[in-house]
């Protein structure tokens, strides 16, 4: 009878914190979170701007990290980064367009995905706010031992753009 106690703990312990954020889960168009330039360009073609975003402060702040950083922007994705740390996934716009699709594991999340299914894929830290009223805005979503995460906004319940997040 402990055991069966035991194991019912542990169940629902894991699903009230929800699953910690994994980069490495993330695709987009076959391209992992992380992404060197080239493999960028030979999936998408030259950008339609590149440029350096000039962050004040933050994990892409060419003044904080002492390296430039340069954005890839596309018509609906932005990629940041440079060739030595790689290229992330730093927006993504979903908006009225279900042909743009990021897979987080065996998630597809697109401009159909809904804000419950949100918050079965990234636990706990949506589910409060949910609880707490919130179905439109941002919900961020940190990483468990990084300083960055991502931001999720959703719109009429469904969500429209990806963000990574850096503190300053």
């Amino acid at each position: 009878m402990k055991i069966y106690h035991t194991l019912i703990l542990l169940i629902s312990t894991q699903i009230g914190f929800g699953q910690s954020l994994d980069f490495d889960k993330f695709e987009f168009n076959e391209l992992k979170f992380f992404s060197s330039k080239s493999k960028i360009v030979e999936k998408f073609g030259n950008p339609n701007r590149e440029f350096q975003p000039n962050y004040d402060c933050g994990g892409l702040s060419s003044e904080w990290q002492g390296v430039k950083y340069f954005t890839l922007d596309y018509e609906k994705v932005k990629f940041t980064g440079n060739e030595k740390e790689k290229y992330l996934i730093e927006k993504i716009d979903f908006k009225n367009d279900n042909s743009v699709e990021l897979v987080y594991g065996k998630h597809k999340l697109n401009c159909e995905t809904e804000l419950n299914m949100l918050a079965e894929i990234f636990g706990k830290q949506i589910k409060d706010r949910i609880e707490k009223g919130q179905l439109n805005g941002s919900f961020s979503v940190h990483h468990e031992k990084r300083d960055d995460g991502i931001v999720l906004e959703i719109n009429n319940g469904k969500l429209i753009k990806f963000s990574y997040w850096t503190s300053c």
